[in-house]
């Protein structure tokens, strides 16, 4: 493509996409703002389509064929204009907001991507693959950031989120990987990779490649809001627990179906506050070989943790009882 855009072409797109969304009285809503609105939406568009083929090897750097066929784009489209009609200068005019959602609700109908129009994103966007994908209200993506299908940028709860900032702040050069989420208000550094299915409840600081934040399954039987931090991991033939731990907290490898594993021992070698350390010791010869991935649970006075699939863990197990475990999933 060459960084070649036909601004006519994409004039006459954008103002197809008006026509066919909104109603007759919508349009003369609109009819003020319309030239103004077009350009600046041209702008931004013809940027996003410029770096969606400069970074997509599948489009062949084919503007046209993203900005005709690629469905995810038709989401990054609508909200270019949603988010220009959210913003202006008129804002307590409720038919402008009401035409904003419409617009937003259109390039998700197209696209199965969902981005408010109230979100703000930078320069150079680029939705690959968008379905799934939800951006918040509260959101902020910086210049030339790469998201994935299946991503949230949400809110940490379910129902009754507070008002306010309530959805990550992502920087410039962020890539979101299939399936991650990204919950609360949190900040996410320039240069950040975050790998799929990861899930992100703290900020992540610039220049940083995230593999997997959150591995916790967390029940508790009480009525706080306190939040107990757990991570687990196996390094040289010991299995580290640590985190809001103690000696007084019970340890126990479960496997695939989340069933204790018979014939394991685990021996303590270090008590801490903050770490346990076990060695693991085979005491017992078992009728079939676990199922993999193997998990972790930790139960104390206040909260049960099942914390899934510690890295190393299912390694060394493997290794220590000589086996070939059956291994499930993908």
């Amino acid at each position: 493509m060459g960084g070649f855009i036909d601004m006519q072409q994409l004039h006459d797109e954008l103002l197809t996409h008006l026509i066919t969304t909104l109603t007759p009285a919508q349009l003369k809503q609109l009819e003020a703002h319309l030239a103004p609105l077009i350009q600046a939406a041209a702008q931004a568009v013809a940027e996003d389509l410029i770096a969606y083929a400069w970074r997509d090897p599948a489009s062949r750097g084919r503007g046209e064929l993203i900005l005709e066929s690629y469905a995810s784009f038709k989401a990054v489209l609508y909200y270019r204009l949603a988010h220009l009609v959210w913003n202006f200068p008129d804002t307590h005019n409720d038919v402008f907001s009401a035409i904003a959602l419409k617009l937003s609700n259109q390039g998700k109908i197209l696209s199965g991507a969902e981005i408010h129009p109230a979100a703000r994103i930078g320069r150079r966007f680029v939705l690959d693959h968008g379905y799934g994908t939800v951006i918040g209200e509260t959101c902020e993506i910086g210049n030339d950031c790469y998201i994935l299908c299946g991503v949230t940028l949400g809110a940490r709860g379910i129902a009754n989120n507070p008002d306010g900032k309530r959805h990550p702040r992502l920087g410039n050069n962020v890539e979101v990987g299939a399936g991650a989420r990204v919950l609360g208000y949190v900040l996410i550094g320039d240069n950040v990779f975050i790998s799929p299915s990861c899930v992100i409840t703290q900020d992540v600081p610039a220049g940083t490649k995230v593999k997997v934040v959150n591995q916790i399954q967390l029940q508790k039987n009480d009525e706080s809001d306190h939040s107990n931090y757990l991570g687990a991991f196996a390094l040289d033939e010991r299995l580290h627990v640590v985190g809001e731990v103690n000696a007084s907290h019970k340890v126990t490898v479960l496997d695939a179906d989340f069933h204790p594993l018979p014939g394991l021992l685990l021996e303590p070698t270090v008590k801490e506050r903050h770490h346990l350390q076990f060695r693991l010791r085979h005491i017992e010869t078992t009728a079939y070989p676990p199922r993999l991935p193997l998990n972790l649970k930790v139960t104390g006075p206040e909260f049960e943790i099942t914390l899934l699939s510690p890295p190393g863990l299912s390694a060394m197990v493997r290794r220590l009882l000589q086996a070939s475990p059956l291994i499930v999933g993908g």
